[in-house]
């Protein structure tokens, strides 16, 4: 949600969000804690500027979620739960009387693309599957094991979780996706594979003429090799490394003209239909680390937020990036002003490594206030523990058992 603040409001919305942040579970206001459907929350303000034209750019206000179910849902459950407490936030937007919904639903914005670790995993599900291991590693730590046979083990493991009315649930498997869910999203990858094919002789045929276009932009490409001052690198550090996962807030403009909006465009949607599609369990292309990723255009496509939250610290985060897909961030964000040049759209750009992290540390943003659902859980913790409770029931030979223990 995207929002215009009122005239000399900022700054005490600002520190409104601070405080709040103090507490970001239990808070009066936004206590995120009472939503059991959110996995991360954030605001983040979006300061007064100028763009490449000169052209005048309102404060906005900035909050973004990451829920299970959908949109339409979550809104009503916030109005519902927080209530009033939503009016001391939007009560420094312009618009806003206490019309909550309509003001949040007004104010909603798609997302270009996005990332799910692993979608349709729940925070309920994270939840109690790190319950689920917590439990099996106390009831292991109260005897001794290393004389037993793996399958003896496994079946006193079955036998406490059987035994353990709080773990009933661990009986069964997750729930799985709505058929209807399922259904539509393979039709909207048959389409869009079929579109693709119908349009394959138009893509041909045009594809050397974007190359050519592609070309010449780079080559008249100036990026300029900005350094972070110290004062936002040290307000960036404030908010970092509180926990295992940390949140990843940045904006920038898109190089001006027709072609690199429509460049952009064209990649941020083959980047959700990749993470929709094919990157959607637990791996990006080799990183493992991020729970959820989102782009969003603002101001008819000038500009892009990029949003993300991952675990480590952001030099491990970065140096991630740049060692395993260093291609994909050029494709992703070359588009944008200032970043480092790039040769046929995927070369170069972030392999020169230290302009790369100082363009990102430049085009940050400071989110006054986070919510994290579980923190404590990277990823990988997160992925570990489902696979625990997969392999607690059924047939498993003894390689299988083995690495199933290896989990614990």
């Amino acid at each position: 949600m995207v929002a215009p603040i009122r005239y000399g409001h900022t700054d005490a919305l600002r520190t409104l969000l601070e405080e709040l942040a103090l507490d970001p579970a239990g808070n009066a206001a936004v206590p995120f804690g009472r939503l059991p459907n959110v996995h991360f929350a954030r605001f983040f303000i979006m300061d007064a500027a100028y763009d490449l034209h000169a052209k005048y750019l309102e404060p906005r206000l900035v909050f973004l979620a990451d829920v299970d179910g959908s949109t339409g849902a979550f809104l009503r459950d916030l109005v519902d739960v927080v209530g009033s407490g939503l009016d001391c936030i939007f009560e420094h937007c312009d618009g806003y009387q206490g019309n909550r919904l309509d003001f949040l639903t007004a104010h909603h914005i798609e997302a270009a693309a996005t990332y799910v670790n692993t979608r349709g995993r729940t925070v309920s599900q994270i939840k109690q599957e790190a319950a689920l291991r917590e439990a099996i590693e106390s009831f292991m730590d109260g005897a001794e094991w290393r004389s037993k046979d793996p399958r003896q083990v496994r079946s006193a493991i079955q036998e406490f979780v059987h035994r353990d009315p709080s773990l009933a649930w661990a009986r069964t498997p997750p729930a799985q996706p709505d058929p209807l869910y399922v259904l539509r999203e393979k039709l909207h990858f048959a389409a869009v594979i079929g579109a693709a094919l119908v349009l394959l002789p138009v893509i041909a045929a045009g594809l050397p003429l974007w190359v050519y276009f592609l070309r010449q932009h780079e080559k008249a490409d100036r990026a300029r090799d900005a350094i972070p001052s110290d004062a936002l690198v040290q307000a960036l550090a404030a908010q970092e490394d509180h926990g295992i996962q940390n949140p990843f807030t940045s904006a920038g403009f898109v190089k001006p003209g027709p072609f690199r909006r429509f460049t952009g465009t064209l990649v941020l949607y083959g980047t959700n239909f990749l993470t929709r599609h094919v990157f959607n369990h637990a791996n990006l292309l080799g990183v493992k680390t991020i729970h959820f990723a989102r782009w969003l255009f603002l101001d008819d496509k000038r500009r892009v937020i990029f949003c993300s939250n991952y675990d480590g610290s952001l030099e491990s985060y970065m140096d991630d990036f740049i060692d395993k897909i260093a291609w994909g961030l050029n494709a992703a964000f070359s588009n944008g002003v200032d970043y480092p040049k790039t040769n046929w759209l995927i070369l170069d750009g972030a392999n020169d490594e230290q302009t790369f992290k100082r363009f990102n540390l430049t085009h940050q943003l400071v989110a006054p206030f986070w919510y994290a659902a579980y923190q404590g859980l990277t990823a990988l913790n997160i992925e570990n523990n489902e696979q625990i409770r997969a392999g607690l029931y059924g047939d498993l030979d003894d390689a299988a058992v083995h690495a199933w223990l290896r989990r614990l």
